[in-house]
């Protein structure tokens, strides 16, 4: 697939999976699927929520909000595998960042008052699965990019459709990595079709802001009142 053919309204990002998933985003996330990589960052004293990096162009490199950094070492102050973050901004070789699902500067920020150097970084993405579970919620909805009235713009709410996203690419990811029919990946798969069958059979795709226009269910390719 080229780029050009991509879509360019998702319903979901990497936070919103890493919200429903996040002790196993890390592990989902393929390795060849990295933005951006680094053991040089740095936080400045202070509350600060900026890492900065002089040897990665966060910017050239495509991270942007809605990715999710992983922040690894010091292990003094990144315990285990790690901590992720939400990516609120990138430009050059600053990255902006807050606490997964809060508002910025919400939480304890990321290092101690009197900063931190060495920090090791890595931004892996589902870019490419949330892209083709977009796709085929676009087929099973009649959602339509070149279709006036039908865009992804036109749609009043789009939560349930980020919600069928998140699942279909965990459902993705979870087969991948699942080593036969027993262990905990395989009982999480099976849990992520379980829900993703609740939410697709009681989702309807509402249209526009009034409240009597047409929506669209799994149980009907036609408009219906």
């Amino acid at each position: 697939m080229s780029q050009s053919d991509r879509l360019t309204t998702l319903y979901a990002g990497d936070e919103d999976v890493a919200v429903h998933a996040p002790g196993d985003f890390a592990v989902l996330t393929p390795a060849w699927q990295k933005v951006a990589q680094g053991a040089d960052g740095v936080f400045a004293p202070g509350p600060s929520w900026t890492l900065t990096s002089a040897g990665t162009d966060f910017g050239a490199a495509g991270a942007r909000p809605g990715h999710v950094v992983q922040l690894r070492k010091p292990s003094s102050v990144f315990k285990g595998t790690g901590e992720l973050f939400a990516v609120s901004g990138a430009a050059g070789g600053s990255l902006t960042i807050r606490r997964i699902g809060m508002a910025p500067g919400q939480g304890a920020p990321p290092a101690p008052p009197s900063g931190l150097s060495g920090v090791e970084f890595v931004i892996a993405t589902l870019d490419p699965q949330v892209e083709e579970a977009c796709f085929e919620l676009n087929r099973r909805f009649a959602i339509d990019p070149h279709a006036p009235g039908r865009t992804p713009s036109d749609l009043r709410d789009v939560r349930e459709l980020r919600r069928a996203c998140v699942l279909s690419v965990l459902i993705r990811r979870y087969a991948a990595e699942s080593r036969g029919a027993e262990g905990d990946f395989a009982q999480k798969l099976r849990q992520a079709e379980s829900e993703l069958a609740e939410t697709l059979a009681r989702l309807e795709v509402r249209w526009g802001s009034s409240a009597d226009r047409p929506t669209s269910s799994i149980f009907s390719t036609r408009i219906v009142r």
